[in-house]
Formats: C-alpha cells, sequence, structure tokens
C-alpha cells in the first residue's frame, strides 16, 4: 500500500511540474509576442539608357520601379493600448553593392510611440511635402518616367524652387501623426489621416536657422479614393538676392487618385517657391495605371514652369510597362521624353537620390539641355 502511494505521488508531482512548464512556455510566448523585429527590403536593378542635349549614355542602374533599401523595423507592446517603435533604413545601391548617400540609414531612422491617441515620432523621415510628389505619381517617383524629374526641377544640382535640405528626407525631426498604422509610412491613411511635422534647426543663438522646417499634410481615403493636400515652409541656404542669412522656401502640393475600372488614375498640382524674386515655380501632372492581365501600364505628363521672364519650363510624358512575376517581383521597362521650353534646365535624375544619376551631371558651363529620352528595363523584388 505504501509503494502504490509513493506511485500516486510521483504521479501527481510529475504532472505538477508538467503543468508548471506549460504555463512557463504559454507565458514565454505571450512575453515574445509583445514584441517583434522585422527585416525588409527591396532589390530593383535595370539597365538604363539616355541621350539629351547632344550626349549619351547607358548605365546598369537602381531603383528604376521601387527604392533599393535595407531595413530593420520593430514594435514592443508596451499594454494599454501603447506601443514603442522604431525603423532603420538604408539607400542601396545594388549594381555596386554600396549603400547610398552619406548617412547609413538615410531614408529612415525613427523611434516612436504610438496609441489611440496618434504617434509622436522622432528621427530622420521623410517630410509632409514629399508624399504628394510620389502617392500620385503613376511612376512612384522612380525611373526615367517618375514625375520628380519635373516636381524637383532642373539643373545640375536640381531642386529648382525648392529647399535641397528639406524636399525628400529631413533631420533632427519630431512629428505627430494620426490615421496611420503605427510605425507605418505616412504616404497612406485610413479615413481621415495627416501628420504634422517640426525640423530643429540646431543653430546657435544668433545664427541663421538654416534646416527649420514646418510642414503638415491631410489627406482622406475611402475605398476607391486617395487625396491629400500639404504645405511646408523652411530654411535654406541664401540664394543670390536673398536678404539675410538664409532664404525661406515654400512648399504647396494637391494629389488625389481614384480607381475606376480598369485603371488607377492620378493627378497633382504643386507650386515651389521662395523669398527670392521670379522663383516660384508652378507644376502639375495627370497619369493612369492602366490595369492589364498580370501586370499594368503606368502613364503619365507631367509640366512646369517658372515666373521668371523667360517662362522656363518643361514637358514629360512617359510610359511604361510592369509586370508580375509573383507578389514580391516584377519585369518591368519605361520610356520618357523631356522637352524643354525656353531655357528650361530638367533633365533625368536617376535613382535613389542621383546615387546613379540619368544625366543629371552632365550639363553645365552654357551646354544646352534641350530635349531628351530615357529609357530602361528591369527586376525588381521585395522581401
Amino acid at each position: 500500500m505504501l509503494e502504490n502511494k509513493i506511485i500516486i505521488t510521483n504521479k501527481k508531482e510529475t504532472m505538477k511540474k508538467l503543468l508548471i512548464s506549460l504555463a512557463a512556455l504559454g507565458c514565454a510566448s505571450a512575453a515574445s509576442a509583445q514584441s517583434s523585429v522585422t527585416v525588409f527590403g527591396v532589390l530593383d536593378a535595370d539597365i538604363s539608357h539616355y541621350s539629351q542635349g547632344g550626349v549619351s549614355k547607358t548605365i546598369e542602374s537602381t531603383s528604376g520601379n521601387g527604392p533599393s533599401s535595407l531595413g530593420f523595423r520593430g514594435t514592443e507592446d508596451l499594454g494599454g493600448g501603447l506601443s514603442a517603435n522604431f525603423w532603420m533604413e538604408a539607400a542601396l545601391l545594388n549594381d555596386t553593392g554600396a549603400f547610398a548617400g552619406s548617412a547609413l540609414f538615410g531614408r529612415r531612422s525613427t523611434i516612436s510611440i504610438a496609441g489611440n491617441f496618434g504617434e509622436v515620432r522622432l528621427g530622420r523621415d521623410a517630410p509632409p511635402s514629399w508624399w504628394n510628389n510620389v502617392v500620385f505619381d503613376a511612376f512612384g517617383g522612380a525611373g526615367p518616367g517618375s514625375a520628380t524629374n519635373i516636381t524637383k526641377g532642373g539643373g545640375s544640382n536640381g531642386f529648382n524652387g525648392t529647399n535641397p535640405l528639406a524636399f525628400t528626407r529631413v533631420n533632427n525631426a519630431i512629428q505627430y501623426i494620426w490615421g496611420v498604422a503605427p510605425n507605418g509610412q505616412t504616404a497612406f491613411g485610413n479615413g481621415i489621416y495627416g501628420n504634422l511635422m517640426y525640423v530643429f534647426p540646431e543653430n546657435v543663438s544668433g545664427t541663421a536657422a538654416i534646416g527649420q522646417y514646418t510642414g503638415a499634410r491631410l489627406g482622406y481615403t475611402n475605398g476607391p479614393m486617395n487625396a491629400a493636400v500639404s504645405y511646408a515652409q523652411s530654411k535654406g541656404a541664401p540664394l543670390p538676392g536673398a536678404a539675410g542669412l538664409s532664404t525661406t522656401f515654400k512648399d504647396f502640393n494637391l494629389g488625389g487618385s481614384y480607381v475606376v475600372g480598369v485603371a488607377k488614375l492620378t493627378a497633382h498640382v504643386g507650386v515651389n517657391n521662395s523669398d527670392v524674386t521670379r522663383t516660384k515655380y508652378t507644376h502639375w501632372g495627370v497619369g493612369a495605371s492602366i490595369f492589364a492581365g498580370a501586370g499594368s501600364i503606368p502613364v503619365s505628363y507631367n509640366s512646369t514652369k517658372q515666373n521668371n521672364a523667360a517662362g522656363d519650363g518643361a514637358d514629360q510624358f512617359a510610359i511604361g510597362y510592369v509586370y508580375n512575376l509573383s507578389k514580391r517581383t516584377v519585369l518591368y521597362t519605361a520610356i520618357s521624353h523631356i522637352r524643354n521650353k525656353n531655357n528650361g534646365t530638367y533633365t533625368f535624375l536617376g535613382g535613389n537620390g542621383g546615387g546613379n544619376p540619368g544625366l543629371q551631371t552632365a550639363f553645365g558651363g552654357g551646354r544646352s539641355f534641350g530635349s531628351g529620352t530615357g529609357t530602361d528595363f528591369g527586376i525588381r523584388t521585395t522581401f
């Protein structure tokens, strides 16, 4: 009888230990579910050919359909509907294996707290005034057909009418975001969405606040429709004719898209201006992404004009084809034509922040820009 009691007791102890172990595993699983880290990226390579103003070149480039990048993002559940988030993303030049730009995580480097109140985010990020240039462009701001060839302005340095320090990315930013998934891109939202951003110039008192940026974007999505408006002011290095130690740049843009039948229609308009006379640039564009079986046909027309005496400007027409090999991989091609008007200085800027410039660096020294054509064929995959 004593032996039986011992056996029964041992069985109870074994079961008790098993239950404790299972409970511990459950707690560990729950703890790990409270935080996550994701490695993600894009690899995009293409063969591009550009010809304009008597010069031409053929290159193996990157980011003809989407920006090549490598990133890490993560979220920690803090309880009570709160989360802590981070996002670090580097731009890649996968044709050479190098990182683009001087900053390793130049595309984004942010940390944030999010909850039912929205999200407060700090660090390097895309400013509110940037997204309409990409979201409402049929080519998504990539490749020879990118609307940013026009909206960025022309010349060997680009950025006509805009602040080079605050057009695509800004440092030292603090922003408030709502209507957007925690730690998400502020390009899109649900229902009413938007964000407010301020960039600290980090200048010594009494000196020019170069790099200061204040901007906002407000959008609305409902089914097939998406629309957003943005406005920003920023301080840049003084331009010729500027009074004082800096130039104030002003950037307004408005865009929308609508899915109807077999196409997604897009349109945008914007004004880039500064406090220097005759530096106002007005740009607009229309486009569509036509659904075609397993792919789509992007097509767009963009135009820009300066308010100087000559009325410098340019037009751009582009068409392409994107074929989906899978959910993650596409083949693509595009052809684009830029026609400069009067003394227009617009050309192909190239992918990933000019890391693979089209003909951006070929002009200057009195060389005429004239008209030009750019074309590419490439492959993009995401992970």
